[in-house]
């Protein structure tokens, strides 16, 4: 796993980013503020070898230098991904393969879900209730829980779900809006 780390040299203002791949340092980017001979050369006291020893750097330069981890939002796309990953691998038993194929398929379920959603979230939680629903529609779709199938079958996957929750739903007496 990748993980990025913003290095700020205090009395400089020197802001570095640092790269790390399976907890091992592999890339260092220069951000900000001014550099000279002397300070290139001091550099590499200040880059920890492993992520690991990131801790003991925050304590040994306290006040000179800063070590934070730079995290980022997981993008719709890969918030998507994720969602359908975890349902196909309950649903299957089974890792999913995923390819260039799949990937369209899935942009086009975004489009259309953020299209009748009023955001990329409520996009999100729409998808979340077509998977958590998944298991009550006909044989047919449930059988083929493929991205390019989901994504030709849109309308009439959600109609179903819109036409099973506008009843009551088996076992619970109760309705549940999509």
């Amino acid at each position: 796993m990748t993980h990025h780390y913003n290095i700020e040299v205090i009395k400089t203002n020197t802001h570095f980013k640092a790269t790390y791949r399976d907890g091992k340092f592999r890339k260092l980017e220069h951000l900000r503020g001014t550099m000279d001979k002397a300070f290139l050369k001091q550099l590499g006291r200040i880059i920890p070898l492993y992520t690991q020893d990131i801790g003991d750097f925050n304590k040994v330069y306290e006040g000179k230098v800063n070590y934070t981890i730079i995290t980022q939002e997981k993008s719709i796309y890969t918030q998507f991904l994720s969602e359908w990953s975890l349902f196909y691998e309950d649903y299957s038993g089974v890792p999913p393969k995923f390819t260039g194929v799949d990937g369209k398929a899935l942009k086009g379920i975004i489009g259309y879900l953020t299209k009748v959603s009023t955001s990329q979230l409520e996009a999100l939680e729409l998808w979340k209730v077509i998977l958590d629903k998944w298991s009550s529609l006909n044989d047919f779709h449930k059988a083929n829980t493929d991205l390019k199938y989901i994504n030709s079958k849109l309308n009439i996957i959600l109609n179903a779900i819109k036409r099973q929750n506008s009843t009551y739903t088996s076992g619970t007496n109760r309705s549940v809006e999509l």
